[in-house]
């Protein structure tokens, strides 16, 4: 994949528990062994580094983005990207602590054997869900409520000293004293209005971790994305909804497929993107079939 192509590489140092840095050198290696026609590594100083040149390079013609980084670089890189007429690929060199989607294209998750796995990779399209209303694109989740507390409490300085057992800490110490929002929302056109202390839309979250799978049926191959409303407070019930939407059990929710949304809440909810808390409701959101390509690893499959 990066034979004869243009490449622009461009690396969050802090990603990992500042992992980014040390590696940069050998991931300039590993790919120029491949034989690009052009290599860039460019390092970050901060997230709006990613977005400003992921559209710089599709403007000048790269071939190839190649986020290295966490879920939030994979996120800035497709944003970015999405701004220009243009659209390179983009490549995942995952340095975080999740790195949902190169799981999901089933790119190993060490940085050098998946730049190894992007080199013999192959192209596929991907939906985007667009966040205009905070200036964002999703390509995995997307949530107001639980989740995105979860995601504001395993902050990076947690994330650095536990790993992914920060996200474990945080969402025990955020089940108790849910309180139900009066939600309203606009799906499809259609307006509803409820209770619900969490709302969540999934893109891309298929998970196969240590031989198990796990989270929601969503698969960014399909034109839709899916809803999910958790409207049960209380501890215990709270517990049974995340273990019902993470295991694939027969209790599993039924979550309902669309193409846009607006919501409000009173109070507002705090909104997450992609594991980055971006603000709060009110949130505005349409997906976008096959709007970006990215490289997957050659045995990866497109979900029936």
């Amino acid at each position: 994949m990066f034979t004869n192509r243009r490449i622009r590489v461009i690396l969050n140092p802090n990603s990992g528990n500042e992992r980014g840095s040390a590696l940069a050198d050998r991931i300039e290696r590993a790919i120029s062994e491949s034989g690009p026609s052009q290599l860039e590594v460019m390092i970050t100083d901060g997230a709006e580094d990613t977005v400003n040149w992921s559209r710089e390079a599709a403007d000048l013609g790269f071939e190839v983005v190649s986020a290295a980084g966490g879920d939030g670089s994979v996120t800035g890189a497709a944003h970015g990207i999405l701004q220009s007429e243009t659209r390179p690929a983009i490549g995942i060199i995952p340095l975080g602590t999740g790195n949902g989607l190169a799981r999901v294209l089933g790119l190993p998750v060490e940085p050098m054997a998946a730049v190894k796995s992007l080199s013999s990779g192959k192209l596929v399209d991907l939906d985007v869900i667009d966040v205009p209303s905070h200036d964002t694109s999703s390509l995995l989740f997307l949530g107001a409520g639980l989740d995105a507390e979860i995601n504001r409490d395993a902050d990076s300085r947690n994330k650095a000293r536990l790993g992914f057992l920060a996200y474990v800490q945080a969402t025990l110490n955020n089940l108790s004293g849910r309180r139900n929002h009066q939600v309203r929302m606009l799906v499809d056109g259609q307006e509803r209005t409820l209770q619900a202390h969490t709302i969540s839309v999934f893109n891309a979250t298929q998970l196969n971790v240590l031989g198990a799978e796990l989270g929601p049926d969503a698969q960014p191959h399909d034109g839709v994305a899916d809803l999910l409303v958790m409207s049960s407070p209380g501890f215990w019930a709270v517990m049974g909804q995340v273990l019902s939407v993470v295991g694939r059990t027969a209790g599993r929710p039924r979550m309902e497929q669309l193409r846009e949304l607006e919501l409000t809440a009173y109070p507002p909810m705090l909104v997450h993107v992609d594991g980055d808390v971006v603000g709060e409701t009110p949130v505005r959101l349409s997906l976008r079939p096959a709007a970006l390509k990215f490289v997957a690893a050659a045995a990866y499959r497109i979900p029936d």
